[in-house]
């Protein structure tokens, strides 16, 4: 029930479907990079729809670099 509740949030806040919603932000991919200096998290860079959504959502877009080890 909580996850429809969301849902019907950021549709309201997005002006948009769930779906829409949905398939703008899941062009936002996090990335493992493995070397032999170590691994690093890497969030590729938000499409301009993604962006939109975020903003929509004050969300803050993720950092490049997430963690590194």
């Amino acid at each position: 029930v909580l996850a429809l509740l969301l849902e019907r949030v950021a549709e309201r806040a997005c002006r948009d479907t769930w779906r829409n919603i949905r398939d703008d932000l899941r062009q936002i991919k996090l990335a493992q990079l493995s070397g032999p200096h170590g691994r690093i998290w890497q969030v590729t860079e938000p499409g301009t729809d993604a962006r939109k959504r975020l903003k929509a959502l004050e969300i803050e877009a993720p950092p490049a670099v997430v963690d590194h080890v």
